[in-house]
């Protein structure tokens, strides 16, 4: 148990069943394992595996209370993403929002189910009695859904240290550049979306934000940019494939079909194949341009742009 005096906190659990017995032998180990294990991120946010009451205390919370239906008591947390609240004079739920980015900045080291749907306001923290405010958001998903080949939906210690590196990005002043914020967040949008259809406009229009500098020949700057892209991070995208994501994409945008009904442009059990492909790339391309400043300017503006994945 931690030993610090007890404060107010933001938490959201990472709700998800951990490595098998088999695993525990071979993967990287999590980032809090034991309960107390604590992974600083910056001077008022970690990373800790919680007391078991205290865990199955904001689980309660955060769930539906229902009506003559027994609850089960299991705590199902692997670890917490915590802040401290900072100054109590600030607007409400003020450092709520640092905590979902840093939580939002894991996915690009290593994608995780860790949505919002567990958030809360633990005001006497760590203590296993203190009153637990549950914290809803609305206007978009509060869950995460992983791709049909994601594996291990944990972080690792080494991923800690990753997301560590990147805490400086949630920092006041420090602003991504415009084309990488907006691909940023198509990409975070695509994670909380459940169907192929929309993950697949989102992720398309993600990589779109960072290669496109002309309102005209969209596609073919599409396929030049991302194709070099991809060379660049050794992902296997022909140029067939581009020509089918771009093309995809165009007819579900202008509402010619869902997915299911082009199977006579691409055949169904080709989507989720180059989805994951695309994604894969989008995730790749943002978290370079944010831990490399020289990759993160060939995005700056057009010109770099042009300079850099269109010539």
């Amino acid at each position: 148990m931690s030993n610090d005096p007890r404060t107010s906190c933001y938490v959201v659990l990472h709700i998800a069943a951990g490595p098998s017995r088999e695993q525990i032998e071979t993967v990287a180990p999590l980032v809090a394992i034991c309960e107390g294990d604590r992974f600083e991120l910056s001077d008022d946010m970690w990373i800790e595996r919680l007391n078991e009451e205290l865990a199955k205390h904001i689980q309660e919370a955060c769930e539906p209370s229902h009506y003559n239906v027994g609850k089960s008591d299991h705590d199902r947390h692997l670890y917490a993403f915590i802040r401290r609240v900072p100054n109590p004079e600030e607007r409400r739920y003020a450092g709520m929002t640092d905590l979902h980015g840093a939580v939002a900045l894991s996915r690009l080291i290593h994608p995780t189910s860790t949505g919002d749907r567990y958030s809360a306001l633990v005001w006497d923290f760590p203590s296993k009695d203190s009153t637990i405010q549950a914290i809803r958001f609305f206007g978009v998903s509060p869950d995460v859904v992983l791709g049909r080949e994601a594996k291990n939906d944990w972080l690792s210690v080494e991923d800690g240290e990753g997301l560590r590196k990147l805490m400086p990005w949630l920092s006041k002043g420090r602003d991504m550049h415009r084309r990488v914020h907006r691909a940023y967040w198509n990409y975070d949008y695509a994670m909380r979306s459940y169907y192929l259809d929309l993950r697949w406009i989102l992720i398309v229009s993600g990589l779109e934000a960072l290669v496109s500098t002309r309102p005209t020949d969209n596609k073919r700057q599409f396929r030049g940019g991302v194709g070099k892209l991809a060379t660049h991070f050794g992902i296997a995208l022909t140029g067939s494939e581009l020509e089918d994501a771009w093309k995809l994409r165009s007819k579900v945008v202008h509402g010619e079909g869902f997915l299911s009904q082009l199977e006579a442009h691409v055949p169904t059990h080709e989507h989720n194949a180059l989805y994951e492909k695309l994604e894969l790339l989008l995730r790749m391309t943002l978290l370079k341009s944010l831990q490399d400043s020289d990759f993160g300017e060939s995005f700056q503006n057009d010109g770099s742009v042009e300079k850099c994945w269109q010539s």
